[in-house]
């Protein structure tokens, strides 16, 4: 099953992923440019979805470019605290998006990882959006 991207451009298999490209403002580079704002787990009537907002300060003011997987079935999540968040700044960052797909299933994965944890799954869709 093919992920469909919405407001970012598809990547390929890869894993460590950090930099992305964005509708609304192009490039970003997630890990050394936005922190982790809020990581939301959100359960729906059928399905959940993963989301991912990150806090970013740029020319032109703070941006929260927000990452959200649909449809999700959650693999495996292993926590990393209690040193993973930053003593310097407080908040979390991306160590990077891995994009997947199971030999047997033909379905696609992801594995995120940041410093307070990594978490894999399936998911149907990737749409971002900037606020």
């Amino acid at each position: 099953m093919t992920v469909r991207f919405a407001g970012i451009e598809p990547f390929g298999q890869v894993s460590g992923q950090i930099d992305f490209t964005v509708a609304g403002i192009g490039d970003i580079d997630l890990r050394n440019e936005a922190h982790v704002g809020s990581i939301r787990f959100v359960p729906g009537e059928r399905h959940m979805t993963i989301a991912f907002d990150f806090e970013s300060e740029r020319p032109g003011g703070r941006r929260v470019i927000s990452l959200e997987f649909g449809e999700v079935e959650v693999l495996r999540i292993e926590p990393y605290l209690p040193t993973g968040v930053d003593p310097g700044y407080g908040h979390a960052l991306l160590f990077g998006i891995g994009h997947w797909t199971d030999a047997e299933t033909g379905r696609s994965g992801f594995t995120v990882s940041t410093t307070t944890f990594e978490v894999e799954f399936y998911a149907v869709e990737l749409k971002a959006t900037v606020t």
